[in-house]
This record gives structure tokens, sequence and C-alpha cells, in this order.
């Protein structure tokens, strides 16, 4: 008996493990919010092992994104798509037709950054990038400032603390913290709002 419950055990670890793995290696499409939240791909593959391309600056329609999986090509509205996941294992989000690259896609406060898209190579690196806020995935994403952080949790006084403790400036508010391994941001929400 104890020898198969040690194999189910085991058994149950591998699976949780590969699946772990397989998501880790895997670019897709999230079609809402709740499949960003449930980590549910669509046209999903092991990019790996597997090819394929999600297109989404269209030169003449920026409202659309291009899927070709599995020999198909797939048409999907930017506005009724959630977003991406690259091959690169990068996550993005898309709101107004705009691309919104997820800093944290496994944080409850999700930190995204916007980067101007320039089709001339003069004009890279021209634009600043702009960072950005949502309580959750469904939220609209809101500039990434102390107001709106405490605008966003208007009870919490021992968060607000904190934000000014740790934060001098609005430019600071996306550093990342290398020992906790996550964005100081988030390690405070971590402490102070439980």
């Amino acid at each position: 008996m104890k020898k198969l419950n040690y194999a189910i055990m085991l058994a149950i670890n591998v699976l949780a493990l590969s699946t772990a793995m397989a998501q880790k290696d895997s670019s897709g499409v999230y079609k809402t919010a709740d499949d960003f939240r449930q980590r549910k791909l669509s046209y999903a593959i092991n990019y790996k092992t597997e090819k394929h391309k999600i297109k989404n600056n269209l030169l003449f329609n920026n409202a659309e994104l291009k899927v070709i999986h599995a020999g198909e090509t797939y048409t999907l509205l930017k506005s009724e798509t959630y977003g991406y996941r690259s091959t690169k294992g990068e996550e993005f989000r898309f709101v107004d037709n705009k691309e919104y690259k997820i800093l944290n896609p496994g944080a409850g406060l999700l930190i995204y950054v916007y980067t101007h898209t320039s089709h001339s190579p003069k004009e890279a690196g021209k634009y600043p990038a702009i960072y950005y806020f949502s309580t959750d995935a469904s939220s609209a994403p809101q500039s990434l400032t102390k107001a709106n952080l405490k605008a966003a949790f208007p009870d919490n006084h021992k968060f607000h603390d904190a934000l000014d403790a740790q934060f001098k400036t609005d430019k600071e508010l996306h550093d990342y913290d290398r020992f906790h391994k996550m964005y100081k941001l988030n390690w405070i929400i971590k402490n102070d709002m439980n």
C-alpha cells in the first residue's frame, strides 16, 4: 500500500512538473483576462520543438493580430483579444490596439511597460518607455504613480506609508528587487497588504 501511495505521489509530481515545464516553454494567445489568469493559451505551441508566428504590428492594420499556427492563418482583433506570450517567453496585453509588455505576469498587481513602436531606425529609442499598473488582469492600466497607487488602495494607509518610505520618485516604482526576485512594489504589497 505504501508503495502504491508513493508511486501515485511520484506520478502526480512528475505530471505537475512536466505541465509547468511545458507552460514555461509555450507561446500562444490569451483570448480573455480569465485565460491570462488561468495561464490558458490558445494556438499554443512548445516553441522549443514547434514553430508558429504571432504578427502583432501589421504595417497597414494595427487593429489586428495574425497567428500562423499549424499551417493555418488566423486573424484576431486586438480589441477582442487579451494578449499573447511570445516565443521569447515575454507576455503582452492589448489595450486600445496598443501592446503593453507585462513585466510580472504572475503577480496580483500587474506592472506594464509601453514602448512606442517606431517604423524607422532613426526613431528607435526616441520615445521613452512609459510604465503602467493594474490591480488585476481585468482592470484598465493606469499610469504608474504613487498618487494612482494610493487612489487604487484608498483605505490602506500602511501601504501608502510604505510607498512614501521606499520610493522617492515615481520613476523608482518599477525597480526590480534582485534579492527577493520580484519588483519592489510587489514585495511591498505582499508584506503591507495583509
